[in-house]
């Protein structure tokens, strides 16, 4: 691993990027960001369905553990409270299945815990939830973690930030969030796009596999989406911080001329050099004969899997629903 390039002043990496990036590092950095804060370990908790007022006091009395060696096996993340509850979290990423852990752990918990929680976080669609022997066992997904972080209240602490950049940067959360849309009308932004390769935004969280601009009717262009792209690599930082990313950069698209081409992109445009931005690294995108336009008039449920008047922060949607929508595939 490099950790700082040659002709860089300082590193892109994190304190969390050494961990590694298996399933093991992603564990351990989930484990320290709910043990580091408070607020962040009480969301998950509501998220597990487990009602424990956030206070210092219980926070305290809280024993989160990782890679408890026991007789069964060894388990991901443990969280204890004495006489209360016991959370066994078992953790999978890209194409890592859930089998023999289903029934594993179940004879693992400490029998004075009156709620007890079996949970799968994969990558994986699965909301799947039982009940046995009085153990609830909930299957949830990475996508859903980012999203439940991907709040002010959370995003705002360094800590939850710094994990949030780790997992979207190196473990690639995108089985469920297909195809982002989002407007595109400034000058500046349009040429970072089409010149350079990328797209630009606020600072977010998130990682869907496409990316289709929609050109407004501002934007001096022809309106609607005319461009479909992959999105290679995403990375929030701010501008004059790029070339420090080159190793990533690197890892997106092992082709010198495309790097150097988005190194540019970011740099393009007269950003606040002390202002962070989330940027998409495209690969070179497909186009539409006919731009796909929103659904108009004023009907309710107008945009219902789509998109119609304003369109939303973070709107995805799924292929199957964007190629319904494209012209020539249209009868």
């Amino acid at each position: 691993m490099i950790i700082k390039s040659a002709n860089s002043s300082k590193t892109g990496l994190s304190y969390l990027d050494l961990l590694g990036s298996d399933e093991v590092a992603l564990a351990k950095a989930f484990s320290y960001l709910i043990s580091s804060d408070k607020d962040c370990y009480f969301g998950l908790l509501k998220f597990l369905g487990i009602r424990q007022k956030n206070s210092a006091k219980n926070f305290y009395l809280a024993e989160i553990s990782t890679e408890k060696k026991r007789a069964e096996g060894r388990t991901d993340i443990e969280i204890y409270y004495k006489g209360q509850f016991h959370v066994i979290i078992e953790c999978k990423i890209r194409k890592g299945k859930v089998q023999k852990q289903r029934t594993q752990y179940l004879n693992c918990f400490n029998k004075d815990s009156k709620v007890n929680v079996l949970c799968f976080i994969t990558q994986e669609r699965d909301t799947n939830k039982q009940v046995r022997n009085n153990i609830v066992i909930k299957n949830t997904s990475w996508f859903e973690v980012i999203e439940l972080y991907n709040k002010k209240k959370y995003i705002n602490k360094p800590i939850a930030n710094t994990f949030m950049k780790f997992a979207t940067k190196n473990y690639k959360m995108n089985q469920l969030k297909e195809i982002l849309i989002q407007d595109l009308k400034e000058k500046t932004e349009i040429e970072r796009f089409e010149k350079y390769g990328i797209y630009r935004r606020d600072e977010t969280f998130g990682s869907p596999i496409y990316f289709a601009p929609y050109y407004t009717r501002s934007a001096s262009v022809k309106e609607g989406i005319t461009y479909l792209s992959k999105i290679l690599g995403i990375l929030t930082l701010k501008q004059g911080d790029i070339d420090d990313f080159t190793t990533d950069l690197e890892s997106f698209a092992n082709d010198a001329t495309q790097v150097n081409n988005w190194i540019q992109g970011v740099k393009h445009g007269n950003d606040k050099k002390s202002t962070v931005y989330t940027y998409y690294f495209l690969d070179a995108p497909y186009s539409f004969k006919s731009p796909l336009r929103k659904d108009g008039g004023i009907k309710k449920g107008r945009g219902k899997n789509w998109i119609a008047a304003k369109i939303p922060p973070n709107r995805c949607v799924s292929f199957i629903d964007f190629v319904k929508h494209i012209p020539e595939l249209v009868k």
